[in-house]
């Protein structure tokens, strides 16, 4: 790992270790800095984190985003660690990979692109750089990303993978953008100065108005594009509008009783199904793209609705997490999906079996953020009941 110092790695080890006396009884069976480091082992600054641990294999933004968010949370990145990854993003920020930066005559160039210009790879990867607290000489350009990403708005206040008839709208994807709109609006900095506050608050809540309209009244949750009901985009709906409407008016009772619905809908399984959460066609190279749910990581945002840590949805996915760990992480697995074999062309990494770098980020997270919750709540029962 040339990539990184030996004070880097110092500080990883050591925070990791201070995280394994938390844990109950070593919970993955292992240091988590032995997790941790095939993560590490991954980036290179040149080409940031592929999508497979330990091959050479296609980096993308919103993968190196979303294990940038995962370690920041951890605590394990030191300060400069955190820069390095933050600066790799930032070279590939659409504009500054094409050399326009500082030409307002290509306001369509401030954004993120994987394959091609799209709103996934721009809400994730500005999510990430915004709560990693980034403060750069691309901070200025902020403004120009959150104006992107309102104007792929859709006129129905949802988004898809771009605003034009090849991309539906997505509950997941307006969850995202909207929390990460959220985020830009009330972020500090100089940057966030130049943020357009009313445009974005309206965009924020044109978004979340478009979550509680959709929600199906018979199921209690959201559906996919196909009308199956969907385990990620409803947990992700929830959490969005519990933290992103102002109103306000209703949002309890929903949250509360979406929660109920959709562990009606689980069951007993240790994790919902995975499913189409977004499909499209990117503008640029005209390729078919889709995501799909990561369900064992549901917890990230059930975890954020005060939900009980014990509850089943919880649980669940977490015991999933234990018992299928791979030497080197954590693979995208075929969870309770019988037509899984349609979306494989355009999600290619469901099912093969190889660990991959977002689920193993997303798997070593929603451990940690259930540890974290799991103390905070036993210390609450305790000074409530005695």
């Amino acid at each position: 790992m040339d990539v990184w110092t030996d004070a880097d790695l110092a500080f990883v080890r050591e925070r990791a270790h201070s995280w394994d006396l938390h844990y109950s009884e070593l919970f993955w069976g292992a240091r988590l800095y032995d997790l941790v480091e095939p993560l590490l082992a991954s980036f290179n600054a040149d080409c940031g984190v592929p999508k497979q641990i330990g091959v050479a294999s296609e980096s993308l933004p919103e993968t190196t985003a979303t294990v940038l968010l995962a370690l920041h949370r951890m605590g394990l990145l030191s300060a400069s660690m955190r820069e390095r990854i933050q600066g790799y993003l930032w070279s590939t920020h659409y504009a500054v990979a094409a050399g326009t930066v500082g030409d307002s005559k290509y306001p369509e160039n401030e954004c993120w692109s994987s394959t091609s210009r799209n709103v996934w790879a721009t809400a994730s990867t500005l999510w990430a750089l915004i709560a990693t607290g980034y403060r750069g000489p691309h901070e200025g350009r902020y403004a120009a990303a959150v104006r992107w990403l309102v104007d792929a708005q859709d006129d129905d206040g949802a988004w898809g993978f771009s605003r034009d008839a090849r991309n539906p709208p997505s509950v997941f994807l307006t969850a995202v953008c909207a929390y990460t709109l959220h985020l830009a609006a009330g972020s500090a900095g100089p940057g966030a100065q130049r943020i357009d506050q009313a445009l974005v608050r309206t965009a924020v809540d044109a978004g979340t108005g478009y979550l509680k309209r959709t929600r199906h009244r018979r199921s209690g949750l959201w559906h996919t594009s196909g009308g199956e009901p969907e385990p990620t985009s409803t947990a992700m709906a929830l959490w969005a509008v519990r933290w992103c409407d102002t109103a306000g008016a209703g949002t309890g009772d929903l949250v509360r009783n979406g929660l109920r619905a959709l562990s009606r809908a689980v069951g007993g399984a240790l994790c919902g199904p995975s499913l189409e959460i977004a499909v499209g066609t990117l503008p640029d190279s005209r390729e078919a793209i889709a995501l799909q749910g990561y369900t064992p990581a549901l917890p990230l945002a059930l975890l954020q609705l005060d939900i009980d840590p014990f509850h089943r949805l919880v649980v669940g996915p977490l015991t999933f997490l234990r018992t299928s760990r791979q030497p080197n992480g954590w693979e995208f697995p075929v969870i309770g999906n019988e037509r899984q074999g349609r979306y494989i062309k355009a999600v290619p990494y469901v099912g093969t079996g190889e660990p991959l770098t977002f689920t193993t980020a997303l798997a070593l997270q929603t451990a940690h953020a259930w540890h974290r919750r799991t103390i905070r709540w036993t210390i609450e029962q305790r000074l409530t009941h005695g």
